[in-house]
């Protein structure tokens, strides 16, 4: 027989379970609302979503280190590298909302508001709505904002909001 051939594995119950809590988080994250008490739910679910993909990769590399004996140095330092990229992705990923949960949300008077749309590249749900605005102390703040309050905030000049600073996500208007 040949070394090489190629070793058929039986998909683990537990993959599926995580397949199936990934899809749960993404369809909440997208059921979620833009704007209101809700947002960091949203926020939440994506770093869920990340953090489950960057455990479940690195689980594989150490579980597939362990099973399979020695391996090169090359190869266990591209696994180190793997895992220390998923970390690193893992952490920047969460690092806005974490920051937003430790500080909470803040108040800004917002004045020469502009409302605006884009179209990202990700095809379906991918249109985006934002509110950009000075705030008291000259600072340029860009929220994003439901299609709803795009329409209700275009052609006005000011608005007050509470919102999460690091991940741009409205709380309410005042």
């Amino acid at each position: 027989m040949d070394n090489n051939k190629l070793i058929k594995r039986k998909i683990q119950t537990y993959e599926i379970v995580l397949c199936i809590f990934v899809l749960c988080v993404i369809a909440a994250g997208l059921f979620m609302p833009k704007a209101g008490p809700l947002v960091m739910i949203d926020e939440i679910c994506d770093v869920l979503a990340i953090w489950t993909a960057c455990i479940y990769v690195s689980v594989r590399i150490i579980r597939g280190i362990r099973d399979r004996g020695p391996f090169p140095a090359s190869v266990k330092a591209a696994r180190i590298f793997v895992i220390a990229v998923c970390v690193v992705v893992g952490v920047l990923f969460a690092r806005s909302t974490a920051l937003d949960l430790v500080s909470g949300p803040e108040m800004a008077q917002l004045t020469d508001i502009q409302v605006s749309r884009s179209q990202a590249h990700t095809g379906i749900f991918s249109l985006h709505y934002y509110l950009t605005g000075t705030d008291s102390q000259g600072e340029r703040v860009r929220l994003e904002i439901s299609g709803d309050d795009y329409a209700r905030l275009s052609g006005s000049s000011s608005v007050t909001v509470e919102y999460y600073r690091h991940t741009g996500r409205i709380v309410r208007y005042i």
